[in-house]
């Protein structure tokens, strides 16, 4: 009788195991290609990866075709992550350019906007630029992150 009920144990515990897996998605690759993309600030590609529930972008990706220049312009609308996907970012703070100021961002770079002002413009001068963005709205940085950040 103990067999019995160690067997039937066992048994549920595979169903169980195997019912699990069962369940779990597989990770999917997305196609860049296959996106619908916008146009920006005159000259970049965004494609929207997430909305929020009213449709606004929280997560896109942004392409900037090398000796594309983005100018200057805000963020509002809560923190930006901007992360270096491909390309050299160059990179100025404020609402005029100033080429001596300007700042490079290789791939894997990530820059963080601020929530209010964050005035900043962009340029691809090297070659093609691709950036992920993803909106923190009402989340805050880990303090980590935050204690990078300037006040």
């Amino acid at each position: 009788m103990k067999i019995m009920k160690n067997r039937i144990v066992l048994v549920a515990m595979a169903s169980l195991l195997a019912g699990s897996g069962a369940a779990m998605a597989d990770s999917t690759r997305i196609d860049l290609d296959k996106l619908q993309y916008d146009v920006v600030h005159d000259v970049a590609r965004r494609g929207v990866l997430a909305v929020d529930s009213q449709g606004r972008p929280l997560s896109f990706l942004l392409r900037i075709g090398k000796g594309q220049f983005l100018p200057p312009h805000g963020a509002g609308g809560g923190i930006r992550l901007l992360t270096v996907v491909s390309g050299t970012l160059s990179w100025g703070d404020g609402n005029k350019v100033d080429p001596a100021a300007e700042r490079s961002f290789g791939p894997g770079s990530v820059i963080v906007v601020p929530a209010q002002g964050g005035e900043h413009w962009a340029v691809a001068r090297k070659d093609d630029v691709l950036l992920q963005i993803v909106l923190v709205g009402e989340g805050a940085l880990t303090p980590s992150v935050a204690a990078q950040v300037p006040q």
